[in-house]
């Protein structure tokens, strides 16, 4: 019982470095990323370390020695897969091989071993699917072996069995309960930093739904004005400022003293994020040329509607080092959001040009409903499944940026099934598992063009009209391919088709929004006659769009 106490004050030490691992956001992101020479440096020297330290501290026993060695090898197998796990194992083998005894040889052996298999296992089943019945039975795996070896090689044969009697059963405790405990601190700690995500993603969709009606008036002191008191009164940071690319707009809280509207620009992280379009974190100290100024912690975003800043949004702390990761990615998820926005404002100011009256209607055209119900799924995915909100987001955002986008009458075959591919992403959240699409985009065409907005208006179709009241098998198929100096465009569905007089009203019917006689009609008068659409539909079996263009690539 003295034995077990022992062993289990040292595996202390283990609980405190998985709690320390867990805390550091860094150390996290290597954990669960591919190995590189720098995590495994860190991870090696940490866990080579811990079983150094428990081996030096390890209760002699008639010339044997019992530690808690194998709690750190196996940590370092588990976090940082087989490469860490070797090389911690092997550093733990050489340390205890140095230290003597009759049982030096194969506890050395086994480290080296059960360094090997730890990574291993991590290596095979990941670090998110990893889990403390995983860990549980690795250690008592790495106990067994270690003790196989001890009476199969150390001699005599009596002290090893008699040594094993002793110290098998505490060994063999501690090293599980020190195992399983490391494996569930991290995966409490990841659990925490998701919820963390998936919080700062609601938070910034909360604000950007709030923000749209005053940056649909574009970038002025009144809009940004609101926009920072909504985001001081909602995130509870010390201060919080928009500027445009040569002067202050907006700033509220501390600072406000010398941070005032229509100043020019201060601080050397602005004009850098502005210069480099890139997300700029300072720690450590004030950024701005008044001495006493409070704000010594912040993050600054670009804000760019297209390719150049036209502005940044800035959050402070008034204490250094203060300033999580979950405010830098809020600012820099509110950013992107409110660049979209900016966006949207930018298109609103465009001059309509007679010949493309109809192209930039469709272009400024989202569906509300589709907005909204995009906007909801996200929102509700932020707690359950924050990695899929993330990802509805991205998509999100890749199809508004092409949408709102300046185009000319004709885009790559990439750029519009781009933004066609983000959609059928965002659309397969609600299908469910019903849903099963078929891509057979050539990549040969890829830089081919074709009308803009040509493709997605009979995908949404496809989707929403022909499969979407189907209880199951849903079946969508795109082909993209050249054919006899003509580029083919195929859409199918096996929804519920179509009769003969409502495929004629559909092709024939000339509405103001996204629809097949648009489609239509644009290729008509965009090839003069050398274009064909055709709709091919039957009643309860399904729907084909198919049209055909001259190959044109882009220059």
């Amino acid at each position: 019982m003295e034995l077990l106490f022992d062993l289990l004050g040292d595996v202390c030490i283990s609980t405190v470095v998985a709690y320390l691992l867990g805390r550091n956001r860094k150390a996290m992101t290597m954990a669960m990323e591919p190995v590189t020479w720098k995590s495994w440096a860190v991870f090696t020297a940490v866990f080579s370390l811990l079983s150094i330290i428990s081996s030096y501290y390890g209760t002699r026993i008639e010339g044997a020695l019992a530690s808690t060695r194998i709690v750190g090898t196996l940590m370092g197998g588990i976090i940082g897969g087989p490469w860490v796990g070797a090389s911690v194992g092997l550093v733990g083998a050489l340390h205890r091989y140095s230290l003597g005894g009759f049982t030096a040889s194969s506890c050395a052996v086994a480290t080296f071993t059960v360094g090997i298999l730890a990574g291993l296992l991590r290596q095979k089943v990941g670090f998110h699917r990893l889990d403390w019945c995983m860990a549980a039975g690795m250690a008592l795996t790495a106990e067994l072996i270690q003790k196989g070896l001890t009476l199969a090689f150390a001699k005599p044969f009596e002290a090893a069995l008699a040594f094993e009697r002793t110290a098998a059963v505490p060994t063999t405790m501690v090293t599980i309960v020190g195992t399983t405990l490391f494996v569930m601190i991290l995966k409490d700690m990841q659990l925490q930093s998701e919820l963390s995500g998936a919080r700062s993603a609601h938070l910034a969709l909360t604000i950007a739904g709030q923000t749209m009606k005053w940056l649909r008036t574009g970038l002025s002191n009144d809009s940004a004005q609101r926009v920072v008191e909504l985001i001081y009164r909602l995130t509870k940071v010390d201060a919080v400022s928009i500027t445009d690319d040569k002067k202050i707009l907006a700033f509220i809280g501390a600072g406000s003293d010398h941070h005032m509207p229509g100043h020019d620009i201060l601080s050397p992280a602005t004009t850098e994020a502005l210069a480099t379009g890139e997300i700029v974190v300072f720690q450590d100290g004030a950024q701005c040329p008044e001495p006493n100024c409070p704000l010594v912690c912040g993050v600054v975003a670009p804000l760019m509607p297209k390719d150049k800043a036209v502005g940044t949004l800035k959050l402070y702390r008034s204490h250094k080092n203060s300033l999580s990761v979950s405010e830098v990615q809020l600012v820099k998820d509110l950013a992107q959001l409110l660049s979209r926005q900016l966006a949207i404002h930018e298109l609103d100011q465009q001059q309509t040009l007679a010949e493309r009256a109809e192209l930039k209607a469709l272009r400024a055209q989202i569906n509300p409903h589709f907005l909204f119900n995009t906007l909801s799924n996200i929102m509700s995915f932020c707690r359950t499944a924050p990695d899929t909100a993330r990802m509805l987001l991205e998509e999100l955002s890749d199809m508004l940026h092409f949408s709102f986008a300046k185009h000319e009458d004709k885009v790559t075959v990439e750029e519009e099934f781009s933004s066609v591919a983000a959609y059928i992403e965002i659309l397969k959240v609600r299908f469910g598992s019903r849903l099963s699409v078929n891509l057979d985009v050539d990549p040969a065409v890829d830089y081919y063009l074709l009308p803009t907005f040509s493709l997605q208006p009979i995908v949404e179709n496809a989707l929403l009209h022909g499969l979407f009241s189907k209880p199951a098998d849903c079946q969508l198929d795109i082909s993209i391919k050249a054919e006899n100096n003509k580029l083919v465009v195929r859409v199918a569905d096996n929804g519920i088709g179509m009769t003969e007089n409502e495929c004629e009203k559909l092709m024939q019917e000339k509405t103001g929004g996204i629809g097949l006689s648009n489609v239509r009609q644009r290729i008509a008068n965009l090839y003069a006659g050398r274009g064909l659409l055709e709709l091919n539909s039957k009643q309860g079996e399904g729907t084909e769009v198919i049209y055909k263009i001259p190959l044109e690539k882009k220059e």
